[in-house]
């Protein structure tokens, strides 16, 4: 579509393409690898120090602002869930936010194992995530018992 049919008040931007698309999609891997890192660790007080205080991080179940609710909802994953393995499939470069494709392996109290995978869009300021959205599948019974 040209610019001469969009409307007056509608201007389409140019996407950062070549070094600039390549050195923010290597910032937001590089924060969503070590948050990763350190929420397979479930190291609660390492993991916030990759959000701002004033981060939103929605999820299927609701949506959670600042650092007391994102770490809530942190906490109540860490104790449902005491392991978490996350394998990266792809990352893709957005105009201000970016795309991570994952597969994760929960493992709850009973050691059962449970797949999830998604897709997290996450917005950086100042090399910290101010958002992340996490579009993922309902979690599927992987083995009962660790069997």
């Amino acid at each position: 579509m040209s610019k001469q049919h969009l409307p007056a008040d509608l201007e389409l931007s140019t996407t950062p393409s070549g070094a600039e698309a390549q050195g923010s999609l290597a910032a937001a891997m590089a924060r969503i690898t070590a948050y990763w890192d350190d929420e397979c660790a479930r190291d609660l007080d390492k993991l916030m120090t990759h959000f701002t205080r004033d981060a939103e991080v929605i999820t299927p179940d609701g949506a959670y602002r600042g650092h007391e609710a994102v770490a809530a909802l942190y906490q109540k994953s860490f104790d449902s869930f005491p392991g978490l393995k996350v394998d990266v499939k792809a990352g893709f470069a957005g105009q201000g936010a970016h795309c991570v494709e994952y597969r994760a392996v929960l493992t709850d109290t009973a050691n059962d194992h449970w797949l999830v995978e998604g897709i997290n869009l996450m917005r950086l300021e100042r090399g910290l995530i101010c958002s992340l959205r996490s579009f993922e599948d309902a979690p599927r019974r992987l083995s009962a018992g660790g069997a």
